[in-house]
């Protein structure tokens, strides 16, 4: 599967989860979202693979499509093997019943053709097959974990009506594989051994059998297999062992064997093939969805405003379309939950106070399109190391080269900041050369 397909399908797995249980802790890949010159669709699907690695979802996305290749590969290997012993089964006897044969060879294959074709049409809303439905279910049973759950109805709907084509290959794929490897054990058997023909009825005389014979050879003889004549139709009510009579049957068996049952599987599957390879190519995300609405607002880009200390005060407006700088530039101060009137060192560059959402969302916002070259930043070791306060340390140090802490003061939580495994320094710092 072609990775844009794999990231439409984690976008509208983790549109599920989230209008079932609610939104992800999402703020930070919001931003690296934001971040990014692109469309909303593509800043919506950065979003969930970015989600998606960070709550499994992807690696069991992962393990979902290698479990499927391997039970594609173990499927192909069944067909080979169902396709030989068709064959064996409908040449079992000697001389060979011919249309007991005939059934035993395409007997299966038309009954599941109808029911494919009728669940084609009528289980459309469903993906067009009745696969789907024992899919979804058997997928809900044998996992627990929601995440997972929720890939397979993601699928369905993402695809919706399409998937039928992607049944509708597969399954014809496997038909071709057993009829095709039929056929060739049917032709190395005939080429082989010598087999007597006849066929047998209680109920119809032979003019029925010589009708019935002809309307089933009508549309191979097109294609050069020829029907026996009339008086060999008859007269095989026993088997008879001329070499022509028995050559002639065998070619109208494989006439029939081929246009009825290969041809047809076969030429289902280009079909199916050509619309599903077409189908993939227009899937996108629905974004009139509400769902979608809502993260439209989210990530659309945003101006901030921070106020840069070394030119003089004057506003800077930082467009987040802008060119995302890869390597750190600048060299700045952020003071991490201390109060306003406190003044920090005036040789500095000053980015501003991170107390409330609003400032942290527009320091982030800056630091995302402009990363740090250097990062201080100031603590009051007078308030505790809880969790959201190294949350904030993490995301900041993620936008710097270099990044250090410094206490402003001398508080009663000192001891626990200095044991977690931060590198501490003094203003100073940002003036050194790296």
């Amino acid at each position: 599967m072609r990775e844009k397909l794999k990231s439409l399908w984690l976008a509208e797995t983790i549109r599920l989860i989230e209008n079932e249980s609610g939104r992800y802790a999402d703020q930070d890949i919001n931003r690296k979202a934001r971040a990014t010159q692109s469309s909303l669709s593509d800043r919506i699907i950065l979003r969930a693979v970015m989600l998606s690695k960070q709550n499994g979802l992807y690696t069991a996305q992962t393990l979902l499509l290698h479990a499927i290749k391997i039970s594609f590969v173990l499927l192909l290997f069944l067909s080979v093997f169902l396709g030989v012993t068709l064959a064996f089964s409908a040449l079992n006897q000697n001389p060979v019943n011919l249309y007991w044969a005939l059934f035993s060879l395409l007997g299966v294959h038309l009954i599941t053709f109808l029911i494919w074709v009728c669940s084609f049409f009528f289980f459309s809303n469903m993906g067009g097959s009745i696969l789907i439905h024992c899919w979804l279910w058997l997928a809900k049973k044998l996992s627990q974990k929601k995440t997972i759950q929720e890939l397979i109805p993601a699928f369905v709907q993402l695809f919706g009506g399409k998937i039928r084509w992607l049944i509708g290959f597969v399954l014809n794929l496997f038909w071709t594989i057993i009829l095709s490897f039929a056929l060739v054990v049917l032709v190395v058997l005939f080429s082989t051994q010598h087999y007597s023909f006849e066929w047998k009825s209680t109920l119809l005389n032979p003019d029925a059998i010589i009708q019935l014979t002809h309307y089933l050879g009508l549309l191979p003889s097109i294609f050069g297999f020829s029907i026996p004549q009339d008086e060999i139709i008859r007269y095989s009510e026993r088997a008879l062992n001329a070499s022509e009579v028995r050559a002639a049957w065998a070619i109208w068996l494989l006439g029939v064997f081929i246009v009825y049952g290969l041809a047809v599987r076969f030429i289902c599957m280009i079909i199916c093939g050509i619309n599903w390879i077409v189908s993939c190519r227009k899937v996108k995300l629905n974004l009139n969805l509400p769902e979608y609405q809502i993260l439209a607002n989210d990530l659309q880009p945003i101006s901030i405003h921070v106020v840069d200390e070394d030119t003089h005060k004057q506003d800077l407006n930082i467009d987040l379309t802008k060119h995302f700088i890869n390597n750190g530039e600048g060299i700045f101060l952020v003071a991490v939950d201390i109060p306003e009137s406190w003044t920090p060192p005036a040789s500095v560059t000053f980015l501003g106070f991170v107390n409330t959402r609003e400032q942290r969302k527009q320091i982030l916002d800056y630091l995302q399109i402009n990363p740090a070259k250097k990062l201080l930043i100031a603590i009051d070791t007078d308030r505790s190391p809880d969790r959201g306060v190294l949350n904030l340390l993490s995301q900041l140090t993620e936008k710097s080269q270099q990044n250090r802490i410094w206490f402003i003061n001398q508080g009663h939580q000192l001891n626990n900041w200095q044991s977690l495994p931060f590198e501490f320094a003094q203003p100073s710092w940002l003036k050194e050369e790296l």
